[in-house]
């Protein structure tokens, strides 16, 4: 059997747009990383360009979105990038912004994960870091409950369950891989409710969010779109999910059982893992 080795990207990949909660226009450029220097994001509009590692220890925020900082320097709504990210396998990568925020697109996770593709996954030798646990472990933080079992790869089964018409209670099952991200969960939106617009903004929050921004709900329907999947909503949380546990800073394998996950839910089951798994070199087959 071959044995695993770290990966990133051959070229480069850019994105660009206005970020869902700033509402400020940036650009985010994906390039290779050296082996061993893990998933970092790079302020390049800030004097020095700080650099903020994408890991659980440098979450500020977890309100509505998770947000990355180091001393002054922060990069918000990381999740739909690191979504991306892991489902490529990538080790190694330097993400540089020219602002606060990555753009949020059309609120999937598909923009990034194009990119990355596009720009070459490619074997950059080293050992990746895995993270696997020996025996189960359970979690209920924010309203969220998670269950995490050993297992080869990894595996999200979420649910949720919401008092709309649209949405109620759904539930999916997903192997993570590169290809199954990208048919089941990249093209998957965010969500957000037209009745807490006005509070959400007076808060800081949503300034860049409309309807072609993700998926905005009336109290009875979905407005200005149509879904891709009628439990689009599963989909995304499943992608959020996958994209706040990319900050236990490895490669994770095991089956997570989550109903109804939260960034805060979320974050905190990763830094439990990044305690209570075992690292290891693995040999892949």
């Amino acid at each position: 059997m071959p044995e695993a080795t770290r990966q990133s990207i051959a070229g480069t990949g850019s994105v660009s747009g206005r970020g869902l909660h700033t509402g400020e226009r940036t650009t985010l450029t994906f390039r290779p990383a050296e082996s061993g220097t893990g998933v970092t994001f790079r302020r390049v509009d800030l004097p020095g360009a700080p650099r903020i590692p994408a890991l659980a220890e440098y979450v500020q925020s977890v309100e509505r979105h998770t947000v990355l900082a180091n001393g002054d320097a922060s990069v918000a709504t990381v999740e739909h990038v690191l979504a991306a990210a892991a489902a490529h396998g990538i080790d190694d990568l330097l993400i540089e912004l020219d602002g606060p925020e990555p753009p949020i697109g059309d609120g999937s996770a598909a923009p990034f994960y194009h990119a990355l593709a596009k720009a070459k996954i490619v074997d950059i030798g080293g050992a990746p870091t895995w993270y696997r646990i020996g025996a189960p472990l359970a979690l209920k933080e924010e309203g969220a409950d998670y269950l995490v079992s050993p297992g080869e790869g990894l595996r999200l089964t979420v649910t949720v369950d919401w008092p709309h018409p649209v949405i109620g209670r759904q539930s999916g099952c997903y192997d993570i891989t590169p290809g199954r991200f990208g048919s089941d969960l990249a093209r998957a939106r965010t969500f957000g409710f037209a009745a807490e617009l006005e509070s959400l903004r007076a808060q800081g929050l949503a300034r860049g969010a409309d309807p072609s921004t993700g998926i905005l709900l009336s109290e009875t329907s979905v407005v200005g779109t149509e879904l891709r999947w009628p439990d689009e909503f599963v989909r995304h949380k499943a992608t959020d999910l996958l994209g706040d546990l990319a900050l236990v800073g490895g490669r994770l394998q095991g089956q997570v059982v989550a109903f109804g996950p939260s960034h805060g839910g979320n974050v905190a089951l990763a830094r439990a893992l990044k305690r209570a798994a075992s690292q290891a070199t693995a040999v892949m087959g």
